[in-house]
């Protein structure tokens, strides 16, 4: 056993074999003090949640009030998700996440995106990765046994639930898409044919039943048995291009996060080969060397966080056509020399990006942290709204599509490199929009000291290559301005990305007299955050 794996037992300190088949939200035991996984275990501050949508963040509060850890919380969260928001995630979709452990001092990157190969051309179906995703993410960082966290997402497919103004939404936005398949608009619409309507019970029978067997049988089970071969077979039928053995064998891959001077602490990205990490760490560096000062609050700061988007994306032009990079040479792009090279840069992109959607590309990200320190950042997608828009016969969940050439998501963290203190943890959706809204919201807490409410709040700007600049529509004209002294096209748009963020300007863990924490869900959406302090 390594020294790592060790430690990672010490914290979860066994539970899973005191656990064994309890459900995680059982009722209190007899005893005179509730145990791990028993309501009232634990006291004062819990952690904190922020996701896209009210009953997925509250399946998570709930896993970490019993004493759940944020990964155990996630696990929930995510699965959840697949119910109430189905056209963004779901046992068919796949995802990245970022972990920071402040009690061993430790970042990584869990990577649960569906193999590259010549024969799944970008559009077909991808392979579902996401069940042995959160398997992996539950068997590292987990407190709690795995069959309780399912347990939520089954309850609310099984026994139906109201849904959310957020799921509503949602489904209302990809409804004509949705309603052109016969089997998705049976499993997901009411008996009318239409989105539900948040005063009836709405139930996911054929989704629960498969929750039901990831449940009992655990991640392995979609990939054996029955279940395997229902599952392969609907995907071959729609054109997937894996064999059987490669779905089968596949796993997700852990990596190490790249990670740059953020103040006194570090930021922490995703590396190579995911595409996002490093525009988003390089774009972020070149923001925080410049003095505070609202961004966007005039044409001048609105021009600087574009040209800060546009560098990194260029760059990254460069770096690609390099071919594979040595761990060196993928810590290099964010090294401060490197930053220092790219303050210079004025020209965009000298071609189109592939795979940069500017808006909507069907995914959701959230975030969850404990009272020790970890913290879990996730974004989980379809690759476009209901991912091919079919859902298998008897499955009750759209198969994603095969990610573009790149995956254009990453979560970020922040965390001193010392203390390994947990400061800042934020994830969103994928492409130019969820880009621009997790940089402009994260310069804005952390480096400037806005309210994270106020900073989540505040109109957003981004750079696409295929369009132009996108403004959102309640921008200051400065916002416009800045992309226009530039000489690029602007174009505006109601609302640009979500995001969920925490953030502890005093860190986690720290002395409860010190701890200052708060959440956030995006308000352009309806989900929920939830923190105790």
């Amino acid at each position: 056993m390594t020294a790592s794996s060790f430690l990672r037992l010490l914290r979860r300190g066994g539970a899973i074999a005191v656990l064994g088949s309890a459900m995680v939200l059982a009722g209190c035991s007899s005893g005179e003090a509730p145990g791990l996984g028993e309501q009232g275990y634990v006291g004062g501050f819990f952690g904190g949640v922020a996701s896209d949508e009210p009953n997925a963040s509250l399946a998570a509060r709930e896993v970490l009030t019993v004493g759940g850890s944020a990964a155990d919380a996630a696990v929930s969260l995510a699965f959840a998700l697949g119910v109430t928001m189905p056209a963004r995630a779901g046992i068919g979709s796949h995802g990245v996440c970022l972990v920071h452990d402040a009690n061993l001092g430790l970042t990584e990157a869990l990577d649960f995106l569906p193999p590259k190969n010549a024969a799944t051309p970008p559009g077909s179906p991808a392979m579902p990765t996401f069940a042995r995703g959160m398997a992996a993410l539950h068997a590292r960082y987990g407190r709690l046994a795995w069959g309780g966290l399912l347990a939520p997402a089954e309850q609310l497919a099984r026994l139906g639930h109201r849904a959310s103004r957020a799921t509503r939404k949602d489904l209302e936005e990809k409804w004509r898409r949705i309603a052109s398949d016969p089997i998705a608009l049976a499993a997901l619409g009411t008996s009318r044919g239409t989105v539900p309507d948040g005063v009836s019970k709405w139930q996911q029978v054929e989704l629960s039943s498969v929750l039901g067997q990831l449940r009992y049988k655990g991640a392995g089970a979609l990939y054996t048995g029955t279940l395997l071969k229902s599952v392969f077979d609907s995907y071959e039928a729609l054109g997937a291009g894996f064999t059987l053995e490669q779905f089968q064998n596949y796993v997700p891959v852990w990596r190490r996060p790249l990670s740059l001077e953020a103040g006194a602490h570090r930021a922490f990205v995703l590396p190579p080969p995911i595409a996002g990490g490093v525009p988003l760490g390089q774009s972020f560096g070149l923001l925080m060397a410049e003095e505070s000062g609202p961004i966007g609050d005039s044409a001048d700061r609105s021009a600087e966080v574009i040209k800060a988007m546009i560098a990194g994306l260029v760059d990254r032009e460069k770096w690609v056509k390099a071919g594979e990079m040595t761990a060196e040479q993928a810590d290099a792009l964010l090294s401060a020399e490197h930053i220092n090279l790219l303050a210079g840069n004025r020209q965009g992109p000298s071609k189109p990006i592939p795979g940069l959607p500017p808006i909507d590309s069907g995914s959701t990200g959230f975030v969850v942290v404990d009272r020790e320190g970890l913290a879990v950042a996730c974004t989980i997608g379809l690759t476009g709204g209901a991912g091919l828009g079919k859902m298998p016969r008897g499955m009750g969940f759209f198969p994603a599509r095969q990610p573009y050439d790149d995956y254009w998501g990453s979560p970020l963290i922040i965390a001193n490199d010392r203390t390994f203190q947990l400061y800042l943890a934020a994830a969103g959706d994928t492409g130019a929009a969820g880009f621009g809204a997790l940089l402009t919201t994260t310069l804005r807490a952390y480096r400037d000291g806005t309210s994270l409410e106020a900073a989540i709040s505040e109109p957003r700007l981004t750079f696409a290559p295929s369009v132009g600049v996108i403004v959102e529509a309640d921008a200051p004209e400065a916002y416009s301005q800045g992309g226009s002294s530039l000489g690029l096209p602007v174009r505006r748009t109601a609302a640009l990305g979500r995001i969920n963020i925490a953030f502890c300007p005093s860190g986690l863990p720290v002395q409860p007299e010190e701890r200052r924490c708060a959440a956030s869900a995006d308000p352009r959406g309806d989900g929920l955050a939830a923190l105790a302090n």
